[in-house]
């Protein structure tokens, strides 16, 4: 009912002297109504949305009317609400009062012509009420609003009032505001408090949020806060700690040459009485083993062993024994004899002179396997103490070559490793135990010694032959080769090199204490060589060892095995074709471990790694049978005098020990005597007996 309502009043008000007061009220009502409606907001249409929108903008234009603005406070939803739901009525019932109503209207508008714009308002907002107040009971569905909403717009068609815009524009405009001024003062407690809630609402809850956020910021300031504060306590607590380090690290430098001093003079005192306590027992074991004495011939003075104590009783006592034993075996005879002279005597007396000769020779053999007991046992000790007194010798020989080295107190090479005892001693080298006191270990160290007499070009060669062997050994590193750790120089005629320690003894003082050592222990030891050699030839350089033997087969204190010594080794170039590389060192090495290949004199020979599958054969030989397979009893001259290890084709083996076949066969294989057919390093690797697996 409002919309036609407000288009009679808008028709009606065209005649006035002011014409544009009906458009100007239009917009005014088109604004107060948006304002209202954007609450509701989706039910009006898209199109009444945008006239209002596009009306909002004309009266933001039109000073004068913005202060009407307040007064659309005054309308309620429920007053427009009621006012749009009765319009059917309206335009079926009420045309007559209607056209009443817009009439009087507008003679007020013309008596009072003169009345401000306000005034003209009023009128206009009293004649809208007594349209308004009849129909105030009236409510529709949303579909009577949808037929209404039709009804209106063939009305506004018929009266032919503007375009179809213009007729759009009064329909949006006179369905905004229809409520008279009565209503308004009343929709305004209506209208207002809930709106003054809304925006209340609204505004507590932006002011709670920023409060919220004003404390979480608070918050986020105060833990900034206590980090920067934490920051600044760990950056004093880093430099406080740099520098407690850096005057620890001072500290330490000035108690370095304390600390090394402290440290070297306890080793020096537990080597001093390792020293006092080897000598002890050597004077001890000599007294009970022997010792060595001088004997001069006119202008000759030599050396000659003297037996000791021990030894003098052992043998007096063997001797006996063989004494006792001739002695029963002269009484065994005799007897044997007697009872064959007396064949003619009655059968009583010879059947108890029977008896007595059997019972007589019983007692003659019983002594004899008694006297052959007590031999074996003095044998075997005699055995233990020609082993001691192989050890004796040799330690005897280190104490005096010892004793005759310049380096024998307790010097501090290159500032860092101490010398303390002699280890050996070779043909141009002496091995002493060293620690170092940089790192904290054990070493060897090997000082290689320039006779003064030698040549220059003599001596250059050994310089080269010793940095060769430098260079091949310091790549090495593997668990079972020794390591190289450093090399220097100590004077002009002689330099160090600085090896792994090994504590445990070498496998010729194992085969010189227990010649014969059981398969299973043979068997790791040749597995830990053969693991060493492996690593040889699989380097990009390969390496022939050359001189593998019993004494360049080290133990630690655990027992594991390591390969040593590369003096003589051999690096296998890249162009060196299958058949191996030329010897030319030949007639140097330990004749007993080398293949005949390296005897040939007619040419030069080519070697391989096949060299050291052969001196494995013939370890393993020599740990499971006791002796070597060629040339055991010969000297090396003698074995290049007679072409013994030319003329091996063929490896026996004797009854005793009992050793597996598995173990033979890899002998055999590696003591092949054809060097073409006999297998390398990497191929004889792969035999069976070299191999543990779970059973």
């Amino acid at each position: 009912m409002s919309d036609d309502m407000l288009l009679h009043f808008s028709s009606n008000s065209s005649n006035q002297s002011d014409n544009s007061l009906p458009t100007k009220m239009a917009k005014l009502e088109a604004r107060l109504v948006g304002k209202v409606s954007s609450a509701t907001g989706s039910q009006q249409p898209p199109q009444t949305q945008q006239l209002q929108q596009q009306q909002q903008q004309q009266q933001q234009q039109q000073p004068v009317w913005s202060s009407l603005s307040s007064a659309s406070k005054f309308v309620s939803a429920e007053d427009l609400s009621e006012a749009s739901s009765s319009s059917d009525s309206d335009d079926e019932n009420g045309g007559e009062f209607l056209i009443q109503a817009n009439t009087s209207k507008r003679q007020k508008i013309q008596g009072d012509g003169n009345l401000p714009v306000f005034e003209h308002v009023e009128a206009a907002t009293e004649g809208t009420q007594k349209i308004v107040e009849p129909m105030e009971s009236k409510a529709s569905s949303e579909g009577n609003r949808r037929k209404q909403g039709r009804g209106r717009g063939h009305c506004v068609s018929s009266r032919g009032r503007g375009s179809r815009a213009n007729d759009q524009t009064k329909q949006t405009s006179s369905s905004t505001v229809t409520p008279s001024n009565g209503q308004l003062e009343n929709s305004f407690h209506k209208d207002s408090r809930p709106k003054e809630q809304f925006w209340t609402d609204q505004r507590t809850s932006l002011e709670e949020e920023v409060t919220s956020l004003r404390a979480k910021v608070a918050a986020l300031e105060e833990d900034l806060r206590k980090c920067r504060q934490e920051v600044s306590d760990y950056q004093n607590l880093c430099r406080q700690l740099e520098k407690e380090l850096k005057d620890i690290k001072d500290y330490d430098q000035q108690m370095k040459p304390k600390r090394t001093k402290m440290i070297s003079d306890l080793l020096i005192a537990v080597s001093k009485a390792e020293r006092q306590e080897a000598r002890m027992k050597v004077r001890q074991d000599s007294l009970r083993l022997g010792n060595v004495g001088v004997i001069r011939a006119g202008t000759v003075i030599s050396e000659t062993w003297e037996d000791g104590q021990a030894l003098k009783d052992l043998n007096a006592h063997l001797r006996q024994l063989l004494e006792a034993k001739e002695a029963v075996e002269r009484q065994r005879k005799q007897l044997k004899k007697r009872q064959s002279d007396k064949g003619d005597a009655s059968d009583a007396e010879s059947s108890a002179q029977e008896e007595d000769v059997l019972i007589q020779d019983e007692i003659y053999k019983s002594r004899l396997a008694s006297i052959k007991r007590e031999e074996e046992s003095l044998l075997r000790e005699r055995d233990r103490c020609e082993l001691d007194k192989g050890r004796l010798i040799r330690e005897m020989k280190r104490i005096r070559d010892e004793d005759g080295s310049r380096f024998n107190n307790f010097q501090i090479l290159n500032n860092r490793y101490a010398l303390l005892n002699l280890l050996g001693k070779g043909g141009f080298s002496e091995v002493y135990k060293g620690y170092d006191l940089v790192e904290h270990r054990y070493v060897a160290c090997k000082l290689h010694g320039l006779n003064a007499q030698w040549s220059e070009d003599k001596k250059q060669s050994y310089i080269r032959h010793a940095i060769r062997e430098y260079n091949i050994h310091k790549t090495l590193v593997h668990h079972h080769i020794v390591r190289l750790w450093d090399i220097f120089e100590i004077d002009q005629n002689t330099f160090c090199t600085v090896l792994e320690y090994c504590s445990g003894k070498d496998l010729d003082a194992v085969l010189k204490a227990t010649p014969v050592l059981p398969e299973k222990e043979a068997r790791i030891i040749i597995v830990q060589i053969f693991q060493g050699l492996v690593y040889l030839n699989k380097r990009a350089q390969k390496i022939i060892h050359y001189d593998l033997k019993p004494g360049n087969v080290l133990f630690d204190e655990l027992g594991v095995a390591k390969v040593t010594d590369f003096g003589l080794s051999k690096i296998v170039e890249d162009d060196v074709g299958s058949q191996g590389m030329e010897l030319t060192s030949q007639g140097a090495g330990t004749y007993w471990y080398l293949p005949p290949e390296c005897f040939e004199l007619s040419r030069t020979p080519l070697i391989s790694s096949k060299v050291d599958v052969w001196s494995a054969g013939v370890l393993l030989y020599q740990m499971l049978f006791g002796k070597r397979p060629f040339g055991h009893d010969q000297t090396q001259e003698r074995i290049l005098r007679e072409d013994t290890i030319i003329k091996a084709r063929k490896v026996e083996f004797p009854s005793r020990p009992t050793v597996s076949n598995e173990a033979k066969d890899l002998i055999r294989r590696c003591l092949t005597y054809n060097q073409a057919e006999r297998p390398d390093v990497l191929t004889i690797a792969q035999d069976p007996y070299l191999t543990y697996s779970k059973k």
